[in-house]
């Protein structure tokens, strides 16, 4: 098959069962690996829908200007689409995040804007947000698809992500028992952890956080190394009525476990999926051996060069 472009190839990621480091007493392990998705991970499923719903409801067309605050993967996902369907795409985003977030922006065309991080990545957030308000209502041609409170965002991964999960899970016969996710926006735990619980209301579903922006937990806010997850903010499409427990992961058991995903399992992934694995394992030993547990590796790791993930 041939396809017209690049954005037809969203999706369809693959369902991989952790192998390695999985021991006797735990629930099987199964991760979606969204680092082999169009773009490097699972936020270009949300990118394209919130753009496709914005072009069905006459929000955006030819000399429209895309304009979003993100921690990173949104951005990438969204100068993607943009550079398919021909939009100029601005991204204001923490100066915290990796360098290669910000180059992988710019070479699909986007331009970047930085706000300072002074240690409150909750406060970095808001002020990149209250940028990007200001500029849309400033421009008549600018959209902000604002995907921490835009609804497309969840629908996607609960119509697409999910199902894709569920449809795999049950050509092995699998039912799947525990879901663990970290949110930046919500809608991955949500979405997804919303069909799981729909599909078998006895699913149990974490939220991951990491330890300096621990929200649900009630922990402090400062700044952390796990991208993407933990903005310091409790998104508006946050369906907290999903999730049965917290599980609070610290930046050391986050690098640590990505390293050990890419060194024992061969998935090379980033931060913020060694924090969905760390809670995956924990949730995995507590339902024990009959159960199956899930979670998402968000991104590859090919974007994290210049982070402690790949030392010092």
């Amino acid at each position: 098959m041939i396809y017209q472009n690049i954005l037809e190839c969203v999706g369809h990621t693959p369902m991989v069962r952790l192998s390695r480091m999985v021991g006797e007493n735990s629930a099987q392990v199964l991760v979606k690996y969204e680092g082999l998705n169009v773009g490097g991970s699972i936020k270009t499923r949300t990118a394209l829908n919130m753009i496709n719903q914005a072009e069905k409801d006459g929000l955006i067309g030819p000399d429209s200007i895309i304009v979003e605050p993100t921690s990173g993967n949104q951005g990438i996902g969204l100068a993607l689409v943009g550079a398919v369907r021909g939009y100029d795409v601005r991204i204001i985003m923490p100066d915290s995040v990796s360098v290669e977030r910000r180059k992988i922006c710019e070479a699909y065309g986007a331009q970047i804007e930085l706000v300072h991080d002074d240690g409150d990545i909750g406060k970095a957030i808001e002020t990149c947000a209250e940028l990007a308000h200001e500029q849309a209502a400033a421009d008549p041609n600018a959209f902000m698809p604002d995907q921490f409170s835009n609804v497309d965002n969840v629908a996607i991964q609960r119509t697409q992500t999910a199902v894709e999960i569920l449809e795999d899970a049950s050509e092995s016969g699998i039912v799947i028992d525990g879901f663990a996710c970290g949110f930046g926006t919500g809608g991955s735990i949500s979405g997804i952890g919303g069909a799981l619980k729909q599909a078998n209301p006895d699913t149990i579903v974490w939220a991951a956080e990491p330890e300096n922006a621990a929200m649900l937990a009630g922990g402090n806010i400062g700044t952390h190394l796990q991208m993407g997850i933990g903005d310091g903010v409790i998104p508006a499409i946050l369906d907290r009525s999903v999730i049965d427990a917290t599980c609070v992961v610290s930046d050391d058991e986050a690098i640590t476990m990505a390293q050990r995903l890419a060194r024992e399992e061969g998935l090379l992934c980033g931060i913020s999926s060694g924090t969905n694995v760390v809670a995956a394992l924990l949730l995995g030993y507590e339902l024990g051996p009959d159960a199956t547990v899930l979670t998402i590796l968000t991104d590859t790791g090919e974007r994290y060069f210049s982070t402690p993930l790949f030392g010092d």
